[in-house]
């Protein structure tokens, strides 16, 4: 599909108020088959298209999922999709990351984000259809030829969508994501260790016992509550975040290496550059050479 595959070389880095938002995939397809529980360190925004049914599974809840519906995987918690009818549903999904600025008293869109993320909802029916017309909206912009001056459209296009969904989400009054005596014990405090790892990347000080005193658990247990809930002990997650980080940056921004070392925790460029190509097999500077052909920053058009 042109249109989906243009779209993924769009806008990586979106500026939301004060915050920005972090794009890692934008996905479709037309049959989304059945797939097995699996966790993400991201958000992945979930819409069923014009056809098909079945159960979204997460936080050992069963949610049922038919056209319209908007429904969320949230970071570091195991989920599945399970069709029920034939054929399998038509699926909508854009993968991302919110950077909140982290500051008291912000408004407007930065609020919304941050609302959104605290927020316990699921599933959410579209019932005035407004996200299902701003993925219509991406689809056909990135199905047309592009012209010049067609990455501002974009990204408004990208923005609406976002703020769509986390406005849907906020005001809804559905089932929550989390009931009462129905979830597993854990699973809250590590939603709030992983949000507050991703916005302490920058620290080169962050250490697994930091993170166990700031949310009063001993070491072991917070290791514990990784193994079960994220799949992977905290180091390595820690780790796997930073390079993460540091790879958008590279796609995404113009920022010198030496700053997204600092940005992502790495006081010792050469140290940073010898983990990065440990990692992607490829140094920092090359790395960002050879993906440059498929990427732009918001001020700079590459021709689809």
């Amino acid at each position: 599909m042109d249109w989906l595959a243009r779209l993924n070389r769009g806008p990586g880095r979106i500026a939301l108020g004060e915050g920005v938002v972090e794009v890692t995939m934008w996905g479709y397809a037309e049959h989304i088959r059945d797939n097995v529980p699996h966790r993400h360190t991201f958000f992945e925004a979930c819409q069923v298209g014009a056809y098909g049914r079945g159960r979204f599974i997460t936080h050992g809840n069963e949610y049922t999922i038919q056209p319209g519906d908007v429904f969320i995987a949230w970071p570091g918690v195991e989920h599945e999709i399970v069709n029920s009818i034939h054929p399998e549903m038509e699926l909508y999904w854009v993968a991302f990351q919110w950077i909140s600025p982290c500051q008291a008293e912000q408004g407007g869109a930065t609020a919304l984000m941050d609302d959104f993320v605290k927020s316990s909802v699921v599933v959410v029916p579209d019932e005035d259809k407004r996200v299902a017309a701003l993925w219509n909206a991406l689809r056909t912009l990135f199905s047309g030829r592009l012209m010049l001056g067609y990455e501002a459209q974009a990204c408004g296009l990208i923005t609406a969508l976002l703020l769509a969904i986390a406005q849907i989400m906020v005001d809804s009054k559905m089932l929550p994501l989390v009931e009462i005596g129905g979830s597993e014990p854990g699973e809250i405090t590590v939603e709030h260790i992983l949000r507050y790892i991703r916005d302490n990347l920058d620290r080169h000080s962050l250490s697994v016992s930091e993170i166990a005193t700031h949310f009063c658990v001993s070491s072991r247990h917070l290791s514990r509550l990784f193994a079960r809930f994220v799949g992977m002990p905290p180091t390595a997650y820690i780790a796997r975040s930073r390079l993460d980080r540091a790879r958008s940056l590279l796609l995404h921004t113009d920022t010198p290496i030496k700053e997204i070392a600092a940005l992502t925790g790495y006081s010792d460029v050469q140290y940073f550059t010898r983990i990065f190509n440990h990692r992607f097999e490829c140094p920092p500077a090359r790395y960002r050479r050879q993906m440059e052909p498929y990427v732009y920053d918001l001020g700079q058009v590459t021709p689809p």
